[in-house]
C-alpha cells in the first residue's frame, strides 16, 4: 500500500469512526433530555449503522486475515439472518396469528399479526393481478405506494424498536416513594385479570425489594375506573388484591375513575397531590409491552417517572408490540398522513412518468 492510499484510508477511518462519536454524542443527549421519543432509536439505529461500516473499514485496513475472516462471519450471519427473516416473515405472521386466535379474543387488536400476515403473503399474487388487469401506471403505481407504505412503516418500526430497547434498559433504582400501578379489565366484573395480577405483583415484587434494601414502603397507587359490565371499580379491586398479598393497607391508595391510560397517570397524579406525596420520586407498574408509551403519557401529565414491565407471554409479545406501535403512530397522524401522502403522489407521479 502507498503513502496515497494509506493516508486515504486514515482519513476515511477518522470520518467513519468521528460519525460514531457524533451519533454517541447526539444520542446521550437526546436520551438525557427525553427518554421517551422516538427520535433516541433513530439515532441508535444510525449509531449501529455507522459503528459497522466504521468497524468494516478498520478491520479491511489491517489487513489482518485472522480479524477480515471473522467478521466477514459476522457480516455473512447477519445478512442470511435478515434474509431468512424476511423471506419467511408472512408464515411467521400466520403462525402467530394462529396462536394469538386461539388463546386470546378475536379482536381487531389482536389480529394484527394475522392482517400482516396475509399481506406478506397475498400482496405478490396480488400485484401480478394488478399487472394483468389494469393499465401500465396505475399497476406500478399501486405497487411503488405499496413499497412507499412499507418502507415508511418498517422506518418507524425500527425506530421505535430500538427507542423501546434502550428505554428499557435502565431500571428504576430502590427509593421511590410511590408506584401507580396501571389498571386493566376484571374477571366477571369484580376479580383481578391475569393480565393485571401481573402488574399489581410486579410493583408488590419492586416495593419488597426496596423494603429490604432500605426499610421503606412506597405508597402504591393503583389507578382503573369501573367498566359497563364491571361490579367495581379496578382501582378497587387492585387495592383489594394488595390487601390480601399482606402490603400495608396504609400504603394503599384507590384511584377509581380513570378510563384510559392518560387518565390513569392524570388522576393518579392529582390523587398524590391531595395525599402531599412528593412526585419527583416515583414509578409507574404496567405490562412490559405498555411501558414507553405509559412513559409518555406520564411525562405529558408532568409526572417525571419511569416505568416497570410484567412479563408478556411470548407468543403475544409480538402481537402487542404492534398494537403499541400504532397506537404511538396514531397519537402523530396529522404528521404521518402527511408524510404519506407525500409519498403516494411522488409513487403515482413517478410511476406515471415511466410510462409515457
Amino acid at each position: 500500500m502507498d503513502w496515497t492510499s494509506l493516508s486515504e484510508s486514515i482519513i476515511l477511518q477518522v470520518i467513519a469512526w468521528g460519525l460514531v462519536l457524533v451519533l454517541f454524542g447526539a444520542l446521550y443527549l437526546s436520551f438525557r433530555a427525553n427518554k421517551v421519543r422516538l427520535l433516541n432509536g433513530m439515532l441508535a439505529t444510525g449509531l449501529v449503522l455507522a459503528l459497522g461500516l466504521a468497524i468494516s473499514g478498520s478491520v479491511l485496513a489491517s489487513q489482518n486475515k485472522f480479524l477480515m475472516g471473522i467478521w466477514a462471519v459476522v457480516v455473512v450471519a447477519v445478512c442470511v439472518g435478515l434474509a431468512l427473516l424476511v423471506s419467511c416473515l408472512g408464515l411467521l405472521l400466520l403462525w402467530n396469528a394462529w396462536i394469538v386466535w386461539h388463546r386470546e379474543s378475536h379482536s381487531l387488536g389482536n389480529s394484527l399479526t394475522l392482517l400482516l400476515g396475509i399481506y406478506v403473503v397475498l400482496s405478490p399474487w396480488l400485484f401480478r393481478l394488478f399487472d394483468m388487469i389494469l393499465p401500465q401506471w396505475l399497476a406500478r403505481g399501486l405497487q411503488g405506494v405499496s413499497s412507499a407504505f412499507i418502507a415508511y412503516l418498517v422506518f418507524w418500526l425500527i425506530s421505535y424498536l430500538m427507542s423501546f430497547l434502550l428505554y428499557v434498559l435502565f431500571q428504576p433504582k430502590l427509593r421511590q416513594d410511590y408506584i401507580i400501578v396501571l389498571g386493566a379489565g376484571l374477571l366477571h366484573g369484580n376479580q383481578v385479570s391475569p393480565l393485571l395480577k401481573s402488574r399489581i405483583d410486579v410493583a408488590l415484587h419492586f416495593a419488597k425489594r426496596q423494603y429490604q434494601s432500605n426499610g421503606h414502603w412506597p405508597v402504591i397507587v393503583c389507578t382503573g375506573g369501573q367498566g359497563p359490565d364491571e361490579t367495581t371499580s379496578e382501582g378497587a379491586a387492585m387495592v383489594a388484591y394488595a390487601k390480601e398479598a399482606g402490603y400495608p393497607a396504609e400504603k394503599l391508595l384507590a384511584e377509581t375513575q380513570a378510563k384510559n391510560t392518560y387518565e390513569n397517570m392524570a388522576f393518579s397524579k392529582r390523587l398524590l397531590n391531595e395525599h402531599d406525596i412528593p412526585l419527583a420520586k416515583g414509578i409507574f407498574a404496567t405490562s412490559d409491552y405498555h411501558v414507553f408509551r405509559a412513559a409518555g403519557y406520564a411525562r405529558l401529565v408532568g409526572l417525571p417517572i419511569d416505568g416497570i414491565g410484567a412479563h408478556t407471554s411470548r407468543y403475544f409479545i409480538f402481537n402487542a408490540m404492534l398494537r403499541e406501535y400504532v397506537a404511538i403512530l396514531m397519537n402523530h397522524k396529522v404528521f404521518h398522513v402527511c408524510c404519506l401522502s407525500i409519498l403516494f403522489v411522488s409513487a403515482f407521479l413517478n410511476a406515471w412518468l415511466a410510462t409515457h
